[in-house]
């Protein structure tokens, strides 16, 4: 598939490209009767008076009507239809459980947003889980390795997404990922494919937005044609959970093969490119991002769990809707699923976690954590999120009598709720590790055998800062796709450092006895 463009339609080219072959207006050599002022080789006759205006007018046609032809043909990348649901194949969480990775030690992290800030401290903890060892019956092991799941969020996802293909060539000083995002001025590369001439034609198709353009700035800076395929072949945890938000439901989506089923799309087809794009879709900045669907068309059949969950409304009304929007997939009417950014909806990456520490079954949640604590498959269970929130500390409206302009209105509502909802979502995940440690606890004191696991929840932020000087630095920092080199820098060691610092993370790696049921929360 041509990376803007859809098979067997018109075929684009990038903007950096020139103009796509075939659409240079061309005359035929023995003239033209449609056009009389054509010579016999294609040469214009210029009537008398007409003169350099006219040639210029005739210059201008074939680029003009070239550019006409573009406009019309630009469309977005369509995902293919899925034939039928395999279960055995495509991107899910059971066919990478042949990796070298085991689940008695089960590792969640998530990656937060906020630009290059979020991209940079996800960074310092990926290098500090790349030094770190834990052991566990009696062998060694390296922490990076034993990672199960990654769920990310916008700017998060620029280093889930490139670890998750790339693995170790991610840390090789100067490499591709730190130069060609970490320490890069993306925005302008966004800018300058945004102020192409060349692109403004295709911008003024109602297909294609600049949702696409930036897409094909990340293809071309770090991830090339790679696609979900390239992940399910290689066969190794960790499951990548890149989210986006459904901009008509409201929903997390999650770019994993079973939240592609009901809509029968096969995400093999689909480029990483544009998963980290629809993550990172900042509203206003970027125009939506479109998927195709086609419900109805693969054979899908509906897991039990959702009619059941439709009838506990007042008992798990989280569960209720979360059915309702997998229903929804499978209307026959909706042939397209307009995304977000995934902040939009959760902007820590964390309810994945909550909704696999929840679900009974792996029909529900396919990695589902309380299915494997259930079956006795997990000894030991950290989740660690990685947090890259900012404050405005600039903004001070409460020091003026002066009512906030616009602009802190804007930025008071595009911010302050999702950080309320990424605290309670915090919050939940908290309360629901307390809950399986009281009850393993009362299970031990009854002696009736509940299967004892270790729970560490390690929160890697700036609030963890002590130094208050510091802790306003780094809260500071805005978030954007250009940040001078020191402030990435930076990032990355306090990213390692609040990690290194952690009390959970100390007791996980110098732990050596076996599995006694604690719960270590910081």
């Amino acid at each position: 598939m041509d990376p803007v463009g859809v098979p067997g339609r018109c075929r684009l080219v990038h903007a950096d490209a020139g103009p796509a072959p075939g659409l240079r207006a061309r005359v035929p050599t023995g003239g033209d009767r449609r056009y009389p002022a054509l010579g016999a080789a294609g040469r214009r006759i210029h009537p008398q008076g007409a003169g350099p205006v006219s040639s210029l007018a005739g210059r201008l046609i074939g680029p003009l009507a070239a550019l006409a032809v573009l406009a019309g043909c630009a469309t977005f990348p369509e995902a293919q239809p899925l034939e039928r649901v395999d279960t055995g194949s495509g991107y899910r969480y059971a066919n990478l459980e042949g990796a070298e990775n085991s689940e008695e030690l089960f590792v969640i992290l998530s990656f937060s947003g906020g630009g290059t800030r979020a991209a940079a401290l996800a960074y310092g903890v990926l290098e500090k889980l790349r030094d770190s060892w834990v052991e566990m019956d009696g062998e060694s092991r390296n922490l990076l390795d034993e990672v199960d799941v990654i769920s990310s969020v916008s700017g998060g996802s620029f280093t889930a997404a490139y670890y998750g293909l790339q693995r170790d060539a991610i840390f090789e000083e100067g490499g591709r990922f730190q130069r060609q995002f970490l320490y890069r001025d993306v925005e302008s590369d966004l800018k300058r494919r945004l102020l192409s001439p060349f692109n403004w034609a295709r911008l003024a198709s109602p297909t294609y937005g600049r949702i696409e353009l930036a897409e094909e700035v990340y293809q071309q800076l770090l991830f090339d044609r790679a696609s979900f395929a390239d992940l399910a072949d290689g066969g190794r945890k960790p499951f990548l959970l890149i989210n986006a938000t459904d901009m008509d439901k409201g929903s997390q989506f999650t770019f994993v093969q079973s939240q592609l089923d009901p809509m029968c799309v096969d995400l093999d087809s689909i480029p990483l490119s544009r998963a980290v794009a629809a993550s990172s879709n900042f509203p206003i900045a970027f125009t939506p991002l479109t998927l195709n669907s086609y419900p109805g068309r693969c054979g899908y059949q509906e897991p039990p769990w959702v009619a059941n969950a439709l009838e506990g409304l007042n008992t798990n009304p989280r569960r209720y809707y979360r059915a309702r929007h997998w229903q929804r997939y499978q209307e026959p009417e909706r042939d397209y699923v307009h995304l977000l950014d995934g902040g939009v909806s959760d902007n820590i990456g964390l309810r994945p976690a909550l909704d696999a520490l929840r679900a009974p079954t792996l029909q529900e949640v396919e990695w589902s954590v309380l299915n494997k604590m259930n079956r006795e498959l997990v000894d030991k269970l950290v989740v660690i999120v990685v947090d890259a929130k900012s404050e405005n500390l600039a903004a001070d409206v409460d020091t003026s009598p002066r009512s906030p302009g616009p602009r802190q209105v804007i930025n008071t509502i595009s911010t302050t709720p999702l950080a309320n909802y990424s605290f309670d979502t915090v919050e939940l995940l908290r309360e629901a590790l307390r809950d399986r440690a009281d009850a393993q606890r009362l299970s031990l004191d009854a002696g009736t055998g509940m299967h004892q696991i270790d729970l560490y929840y390690i929160y890697v932020g700036f609030d963890q800062l002590t130094d208050d000087a510091e802790r306003e630095r780094f809260q500071g920092i805005p978030t954007r796709f250009r940040l001078p080199d020191e402030e990435v820098d930076a990032l990355r060691h306090v990213g390692a450092e609040l990690l290194e610092q952690s009390p959970c993370f100390q007791q996980l790696v110098g732990q050596r006895d076996g599995s006694t049921g604690r719960l270590c929360s910081h």
